[in-house]
């Protein structure tokens, strides 16, 4: 693509819009091709929820499960290079919070070296149960009443079976359950949801 056909991309911005995380990866296609080699991530969370859902404006950076194969860090990390972006523009630092389950996989975007897919709306909601990051980040409550909403759960509970459909209970802390009655009583708040 001609660089005057390229959307601009305003690096100061510390969040990314649908239609710069779609350049970004395009940029990573083309060092993929540029390198001779293919690639896929697996993006969760904001990058997810705009990619896959386009439930929000806006995400700080593209935070991936799998980047295969290490080639694709290579090419990442020549993108952030010359086009001024952050070395963690895509990152792998949401694996720690994976689930040790297998879940399904639904593609995003296809580019000629570059496959780019999601997981489940169950899966992600898992993740942001047990994440469960409030105060600084409200993201995590948002994107949770988005996604139960999205998969049609009407209690705390169904919203527990999910989570623990992906981790084990004694992985789950107690700060996911209030998390999950939290975020069940202000999206249900007439029902008083009773489990």
């Amino acid at each position: 693509m001609d660089d005057s056909v390229r959307p601009p991309m305003n690096i100061q911005t510390p969040k990314f819009s649908k239609i710069e995380l779609e350049r970004m990866l395009f940029l990573l296609n083309e060092q993929l091709q540029k390198n001779g080699v293919t690639g896929e991530i697996s993006i969760v969370d904001g990058a997810a929820m705009i990619l896959a859902f386009g439930s929000r404006e806006s995400t700080r950076n593209i935070d991936a499960l799998v980047m295969a194969p290490a080639s694709v860090r290579m090419a990442v990390a020549q993108v952030a290079e010359t086009s001024g972006l952050s070395p963690n523009w895509l990152n792998d630092g949401a694996k720690g919070s994976a689930s040790g389950q297998s879940a399904e996989l639904k593609e995003i975007l296809k580019f000629s070296h570059l496959r780019v897919v999601a997981p489940t709306a169950e899966y992600i909601l898992a993740m942001k149960c047990l994440a469960a990051r409030v105060g600084l980040d409200e993201h995590d409550k948002d994107d949770s009443k988005f996604l139960i909403k999205h998969i049609g759960l009407r209690s705390s509970k169904a919203v527990l079976e999910i989570v623990e459909k992906y981790y084990p209970r004694e992985r789950i802390p107690a700060k996911t359950q209030y998390f999950i009655q939290e975020v069940c009583d202000e999206l249900f708040p007439k029902t008083k949801d009773l489990g």
